[in-house]
């Protein structure tokens, strides 16, 4: 390997990305990192504490390493263990017969530790201790005639707990930033929320100055036509019928419709499981082949649930027999489960007939809104193994009841 490799190896060591996971590795397994380096520390330094100082230096050397492996958890029992372990130190032998002070290594990571994590009144007594901790190291060596060694002492340990609390202060700035952005997002929503209400609304009053009106002039002709007029053959008579009928049905749909939209779902009534069997029927009469199966043990859907059922049913048929393969059969499976209904709306498509995974239309969007107000989800195929199919899932909480016949 070349000094050129040597350098690139060892520069991916500290690359961004190898960096960016070791930080996560470390913030995923902090505690056992801590306890493992206190563990370290009191093997190292147990020889010379035991050999100079006693029984009293590695009681102090316990204080330490536990202290050491609390600062972060429970920062005021480090302070206070680190206080014992400290007083110890001194008051054993340790210093007299040459001890190395590395000994008080653990106050930094003690005095960080209550600026970073500690409470306000545990922050102020770590930086306290600081000062008392700096007068009695430097007094117990003799150096207080020496103003500059306790100076140094205290500088390092008061940059220690300087240190901690820049941590806690860009802690706290970050989570106002999150807090701020959960705002944000949630006024989004509300703004959201408020939008869609207000083109609720919107879309009512058009449906009902366009539509609701178009519908009713269509059934007055169609009415007046039939009966005002003599001497009509049978088949006008019978097509004029249908079409009074069918702009009946609708303008009931119409009606439910500006009902829900104006959240007035008690204007009119609203088709359910009971009128699947017919809404079926006629999709059939259309020259729409549907194919209906149900698995499981149905439940009597009432609410929400049965009109979601219903027009999601409604709305798949109908994109069915407007854009699908009048070739080939139109799958409709019902899947009752022990708390929900999968309704499945399988068609083919034509072939030349490309279907867009996020199509632009507004039946799939109705479909899916339906599915979510009745607590459920919906999923759209897109339509690239040359079926198009469309599976809601509707929760629910009744019990059991006849199945639904197909």
């Amino acid at each position: 390997m070349t000094e050129q490799e040597l350098l690139e190896r060892v520069g991916g060591w500290f690359s961004k990305e190898n960096l960016g996971r070791a930080l996560v590795f470390v913030r995923e397994h902090r505690t056992v990192i801590e306890i493992v380096v206190a563990s370290v520390f009191f093997v190292l330094a147990f020889p010379d504490l035991a050999n100079r100082g006693g029984l009293l230096g590695v009681f102090a050397l316990v204080m330490f390493a536990t202290a050491l492996a609390l600062y972060r958890m429970a920062p005021l029992a480090a302070l206070a263990l680190a206080a014992i372990a400290t007083v110890g130190v001194l008051g054993s032998s340790y210093l007299w017969y040459g001890g190395n002070y590395l000994v008080f290594a653990p106050l930094f990571a003690v005095f960080f530790g209550t600026a970073a994590y500690g409470r306000l009144a545990t922050r102020w007594l770590g930086l306290v201790g600081t000062l008392f901790a700096a007068i009695g190291i430097v007094g117990v060596a003799g150096l207080l005639s020496g103003v500059l060694p306790f100076l140094l002492l205290e500088a390092t340990f008061a940059l220690a707990w300087v240190a901690g609390m820049l941590v806690r202060v860009n802690g706290q700035r970050r989570s106002a930033e999150t807090g701020e952005i959960q705002a944000t997002v949630k006024l989004g929503e509300a703004k959201q929320v408020v939008s869609l209400e207000q083109e609720r609304n919107r879309v009512a009053r058009d449906v009902h100055d366009i539509v609701a009106h178009s519908l009713a002039v269509v059934i007055a002709q169609a009415d007046g036509a039939r009966y005002g007029a003599k001497n009509v053959p049978a088949p006008v008579v019978e097509a004029l019928e249908n079409i009074a009928t069918t702009a009946r049905g609708a303008l009931t749909d119409v009606r439910v419709l500006l009902g829900e939209l104006r959240h007035n779902q008690e204007a009119g009534p609203q088709p359910g499981m009971n009128d699947l069997d017919a809404l079926v029927r006629g999709f059939r009469d259309s020259g729409l082949e549907v194919e209906w199966n149900s698995y499981g043990s149905a439940v009597e859907l009432v609410g929400t649930p049965a009109l979601a059922v219903y027009r999601i049913v409604q709305e798949g048929l109908t994109n069915a027999l407007r854009h699908g393969d009048r070739g080939k059969p139109v799958e409709l499976v019902f899947d009752w489960g022990s708390t929900s209904l999968a309704v499945i709306v399988t068609n083919g498509i034509p072939r030349g007939t490309a279907v867009p995974a996020n199509t632009v239309g507004h039946g799939i969007p109705g479909m899916r809104e339906r599915a979510t107000l009745a607590g459920g989800e919906l999923e759209a195929s897109d339509g690239t193994n040359g079926r198009f199919r469309v599976r809601a899932t509707i929760p629910f909480t009744r019990e059991p009841a006849a199945p639904v016949s197909a």
